[in-house]
């Protein structure tokens, strides 16, 4: 079995199966996904994305449902991979011009967005420099354009890694942290619009660092959690959709932190009733949770996850919802195993950490001929080919089928049939 290192990346194929993507201790970068819908313990891989590279890597949805990884190669080149289809198998990696600074990004993560026009877009800081970039999708699901500059700040280099999110009025917000530990931002001025100068968002009295989180609470309000040099976490919060007004600088409730505080940058989704949660690994190798009490209001002290396999990495966990609504969490432990735990209902408790240890695939497999079965059928067939199933029309029958009965594909790829009322 692979031994791994990093930060997991997990991202949501279209047909809702969860899809994880981690750097091994070789510099590999290495490839495990659900082999069902929403089933937290049945899992394909690990494959080679066949990319040596960094330790960091960034995970995207086209406006088409497919998804995007943007990662380094072995000089930190960015270079960007795609699935070729809905919910299927992967392109071949294809390098992305260099930022005109010249200086790269380390080994930071891009970050990646989606416009409200569907079109995705990346952000990196060039370190010699201290300047953002950004690269856009020309079109919907489609090639990129070359880097654009956002220019100097007022008397400071950027720094760290840049997140961006979609405001809940539809437009793009970029963060990065300078040379001083202060926040900085860009954001457009509307939907799929222009990009304003440079916002500052100053720090907390404290120095930050490392990349930000931003989530939207049920509300459409983007939520902001930034770690400090202290080890402790801070976080503002727009007041109001779309007015461009944030809170200030809080401390994310320092009396229950743990005694060795915390390390690398958090991680936040929603919950299925909209609630946020919210992980940060602590010094101790243990996981911590926090969490929205009720949607977009206040929040629960840190709860103490634990670890295992030696303890975790000192690296941040990667987390995503299920199709059926749960939270899932991934994390690196010391003894180099990728762990995993979720939610046992959506918006529930959690269970415990358990391995990640998924089947090994074979290469190919060969679509079964499902015209006239019955969609419950149909599915076993699926399943037992190793393969997907997503389906389209009305009824209980199979009308027809693609690819057709006897294909060799990919494992994991998807077969999309035609429903009807009766069978054919």
């Amino acid at each position: 079995m692979e031994q791994f290192a990093g930060e997991p990346v997990v991202a949501v194929s279209g047909d809702g199966r969860l899809e994880l993507f981690v750097f091994g201790r070789d510099g590999g970068l290495w490839h495990a996904w659900q082999a069902q819908w929403s089933n937290s313990s049945d899992w394909y891989g690990w494959c080679d994305m066949g990319l040596p590279g960094n330790v960091t890597a960034t995970a995207g949805v086209n406006g088409d449902g497919t998804l995007v990884l943007a990662a380094r190669n072995v000089s930190s080149q960015l270079s960007y991979a795609s699935q070729t289809a809905w919910s299927n198998g992967w392109s071949a990696w294809t390098a992305l011009p260099s930022v005109p600074g010249g200086g790269g990004a380390g080994e930071d993560a891009a970050g990646i967005a989606a416009g409200a026009d569907g079109r995705l877009q990346l952000f990196l800081v060039d370190l010699a420099g201290g300047h953002l970039y950004r690269m856009g999708q020309v079109s919907w699901s489609n090639g990129w354009s070359g880097w654009q500059d956002h220019g100097a700040l007022n008397g400071a280099d950027l720094a760290g890694p840049v997140t961006a999110a979609r405001s809940g009025d539809g437009r793009i917000e970029v963060f990065a942290i300078d040379t001083d530990g202060s926040v900085w931002n860009v954001r457009q001025t509307a939907p799929s619009g222009a990009y304003s100068g440079w916002n500052a968002y100053g720090n907390p009295g404290v120095a930050l660092e490392d990349r930000p989180a931003l989530a939207q609470s049920a509300d459409g309000r983007l939520e902001l959690f930034v770690r400090g040099q202290d080890s402790l976490l801070y976080h503002q919060w727009e007041t109001a959709v779309g007015t461009f007004s944030w809170s200030g600088w809080n401390s994310f409730d320092a009396v229950s932190t743990p005694d060795k505080r915390f390390v690398d940058h958090p991680v936040v989704a929603a919950s299925a009733d909209g609630r946020l949660e919210l992980f940060l690994a602590g010094g101790d190798r243990n996981m911590y949770h926090a969490w929205q009490t009720s949607a977009s209001n206040g929040w629960s002290d840190w709860v103490n996850e634990g670890a295992e396999g030696g303890g975790f990495v000192g690296a941040a966990p990667g987390l995503a919802r299920n199709g059926d609504g749960r939270l899932e969490i991934f994390a690196v432990a010391n003894d180099g195993n990728v762990y995993h735990k979720w939610q046992t209902a959506a918006s529930n408790g959690w269970g415990p950490w358990t391995m990640l240890d998924p089947q090994a695939p074979s290469l190919t497999t060969t679509v079964p001929d499902l015209i006239g079965l019955s969609v419950a059928h149909a599915q076993e067939q699926v399943q037992a080919a190793q393969l997907h199933l997503t389906t389209h029309g009305s009824g209980n029958w199979v009308g027809n089928q693609s690819p057709a009965g006897g294909t060799m594909v990919p494992v994991g790829s998807s077969v999309s049939v035609g429903l009807v009322p009766n069978p054919p």
